[in-house]
């Protein structure tokens, strides 16, 4: 392999996307650029749940990397709901599982074409997201090239054996955290495949004003902080209630939730004084925020790694999970850097505790800033990925 090892990036989505594994992969090209020549395949979608069709298809460029775009012919049906019930029946045929991953979308014959015709090209593909059409259909294409970010959690369709076929094929796994590798070698008995745990670097600005936040957004006292899509399935309905029955409490210290991301219509933000919802936030904003918050606020069950979690603890702030969550939870006692809650009560008694004891929250973030400069820094990432690819290199050799 030569010492700049060339490698295809598939990912369902890519540019201007906020969070997620797609938000990773395109920080993760950009940090690779000075170690590899790097093209990016990918769909004309720009939202995870239509999948329509909004950049054009064909060649693009995104921060100088060449991305090949192609069009979805199908994005996430009407019935998709019904596909999803009958492939997690107890008893159901494995075309139910196909027909889920297809109706889930997006799907895209001519991605799967361009790997099919230009992946051996390539010295490595890696392959994001385990759970979508082009890494279930694109990584068996060229098995011996991929390695796989599979960003894996506890759900039920890591467990359908559509899945399970896909975790016993790549050359290499890339996993987000300790917990996420666990899971996955506990599922799939795939520990013969080599891998490492890398997870995504942390960049944060040299400075940050709280004040600046408070006097942009009004914001004044103690606040709790969210950042992220506002939707069900982030935990974000309990998240609402655990917090009001606290504020309604006698004798609560008056705080501020703030909310800082985009709202789905089906998961409207309460209509309460002090719930705030400021939209979507600037990289500089954002880190404002954090600097000022008494903690972030993770409530998700479903996380093979939060980079926000990341930022909070880079940030030098606690972060206040929940305990039903294997890899938060996990993560925050490892770092020593969170407090975990198992209802409204224990929520109500850590966000009391961190507003009296300011000192506390501070220790607790200055352990996340330790734990993420030992392990989650854009210099120790590149090189375990460039390992992987020569690891890839080598058996291909």
């Amino acid at each position: 392999m030569r010492d700049r090892p060339s490698v295809l990036v598939v990912v369902q989505r890519y540019g201007e996307v906020s969070g997620g594994a797609e938000a990773h992969a395109r920080e993760l090209v950009t940090h690779l650029r000075p170690h590899a020549d790097l093209a990016v395949a990918t769909t004309t979608a720009a939202d995870y749940w239509t999948w329509e069709n909004t950049y054009t298809a064909g060649i693009d460029a995104v921060d100088g990397v060449p991305v090949h775009r192609f069009p979805v012919e199908s994005g996430r049906t009407r019935d998709f709901r019904l596909r999803e019930h009958r492939a997690f029946a107890k008893v159901h045929p494995l075309a139910a599982e196909d027909a889920f991953v297809r109706a889930q979308g997006p799907v895209a014959p001519e991605l799967l074409e361009h790997l099919r015709r230009y992946g051996r090209d390539f010295d490595a593909v890696l392959f994001f997201t385990y759970i979508y059409y082009p890494t279930v259909y694109g990584l068996p294409l060229v098995p011996e090239r991929a390695v796989l970010v599979p960003t894996a959690h506890d759900e039920p369709a890591l467990r359908l054996s559509v899945y399970r076929r896909l975790f016993h094929a790549p050359r290499a796994f890339a996993f987000n955290s300790v917990e996420e590798r666990r899971l996955v070698h506990r599922t799939f008995a795939n520990e013969r495949i080599p891998s490492d745990i890398v997870g995504v670097g942390v960049d944060v600005p040299a400075r940050r004003d709280a004040s600046r936040f408070r006097a942009r957004f009004g914001i004044e006292g103690p606040y709790l902080l969210y950042l992220g899509r506002i939707v069900e399935s982030k935990g974000c309905g309990t998240l609402f209630d655990h917090f009001q029955r606290w504020q309604r409490t006698t004798g609560a210290s008056p705080a501020t939730l703030v909310l800082a991301g985009r709202a789905d219509p089906e998961m409207p933000v309460p209509s309460d004084p002090r719930i705030r919802h400021v939209g979507g936030l600037s990289d500089q904003q954002k880190f404002d925020a954090l600097a000022g918050a008494t903690a972030l606020v993770m409530p998700s069950l479903l996380e093979s790694l939060s980079m926000v979690t990341l930022e909070a603890w880079a940030t030098g702030r606690p972060v206040i999970v929940d305990a039903r969550s294997p890899v938060l939870s996990s993560m925050a006692a490892r770092a020593g850097a969170g407090l975990a809650y198992r209802s409204w009560m224990e929520f109500a008694e850590i966000a009391e505790l961190l507003i009296a004891d300011g000192g506390l929250g501070d220790r607790l973030g200055r352990a996340g800033e330790r734990f993420v400069q030992a392990t989650y820094t854009w210099p120790v990432v590149v090189e375990k990925y460039r390992d992987l690819f020569a690891e890839v290199a080598a058996r291909n050799s």
